[in-house]
Formats: C-alpha cells, structure tokens, sequence
C-alpha cells in the first residue's frame, strides 16, 4: 500500500506519489474529469503478477479540499457521506469523474516535488532515489512485524529495478492544469 492516486492513460496506470497537499488528488480529478479514468485515490495497492505490476482500483470516488472541487468538479457530481478523519469532500466517480475498475498495468510513477516553476518539469530517478521516496509513502500499518517489513522492503527494491520513476515538478495553479496534463499524457507515452 502506497500513499498514492493513479489515472489510467493508453490502458496503463500511471501515479502520482507524494506528501499529502502536494496535489495528488487534484490531479487524479483533473484527469477524471478530462475522460482519463481514474484507478484510485490515496491509497495504492500495488500487486506484481507474473508479466507486469499491477494497480488495483480502489473506491470510486475521489477526496478533494474545497478549493479543488469548485476549480475542477461540476456541481451535479455526486457526493458520498463525509469521513470522519477529513473535511475533503468526497465525490463519486459517474459521468463527470470518469473511473477505471479494472486491475491495470503500472506504467509510471510521478513524484511530485516543488512548484516553483514555470511548467511541467521531469526528472529521472535512479533506483536508489526512487526506493527513499517509495519508503517516505509507504503505508505500513504494524511496524512491529518485522517479517513483513523486510517482505515490503524486499518487495520495493525489486520494484525500482523498472526505468518508470520521475520527479515532477509543477506550478500548482488551477490555470496550468491542461498544459500539465498534456505534458504528463505526453510524457506518459514515451516509453523511452
């Protein structure tokens, strides 16, 4: 389980990782609402099978602060009950927040960093980076368990063998959100 939201792009998952306010959940709703399907919000489940790893989706329905929902959500969206740990609203996936359920191939992970700049910018990591950052959003309930501690370290290590892991930076401006979008799509599909 990883502290994460992920969108669907060309039937691959792509994620966005990072501390709470960096803009996760905003990004998942502004795919969502621009016809990319999304997998999950907060909370990643992360699975290896035998080919590829693979994103489980979660509850459809995506938590953003006030702010976020005037900016990106129509006001016919449904809504679901408060939680409460939270003051986010949480919106229900339907025909203007677009949902993906089915258990979809990772394809990219999308650490997002500062926003002092002026449009999208992409970083490669190498492993070593990538597992620190993989650990800081790491939801690991029992840290007493040390069986499964070593298992999720063991289970991270091999994960950041894959060439799929960014630093992205971006202007957190409502503004920028189809130039940021269009340049995650676009980056999304390099595989280079």
């Amino acid at each position: 389980m990883l502290h994460a939201s992920a969108v669907e792009i060309d039937n691959c998952a792509v994620v966005f990782m990072g501390k709470s306010g960096q803009g996760k959940s905003t990004l998942a709703a502004d795919f969502a609402s621009h016809g990319f399907r999304f997998l999950t919000d907060d909370g990643l489940l992360l699975e290896k099978s035998a080919t590829a790893y693979i994103v489980q989706p979660s509850h459809p329905s995506i938590r953003l602060w006030h702010d976020s929902q005037t900016a990106l959500i129509s006001e016919r969206t449904r809504r679901a009950p408060p939680v409460q740990f939270t003051n986010k609203a949480r919106l229900l996936a339907g025909e203007s927040i677009a949902f993906c359920a089915e258990p979809t191939p990772l394809s990219r992970v999308y650490f997002l960093g500062n926003d002092n700049v002026t449009g999208p910018v992409f970083n490669r990591l190498k492993p070593a980076e990538a597992l620190v950052e993989l650990l800081k959003n790491s939801f690991l309930l029992d840290i007493d368990m040390r069986e499964r501690l070593v298992e999720h370290f063991d289970q991270l290590t091999h994960l950041v063998s894959e060439p799929i892991f960014f630093h992205l930076n971006f202007p957190r401006r409502y503004t920028m959100l189809d130039q940021v979008r269009h340049a995650i799509v676009a980056h999304a599909r390099n595989q280079e």
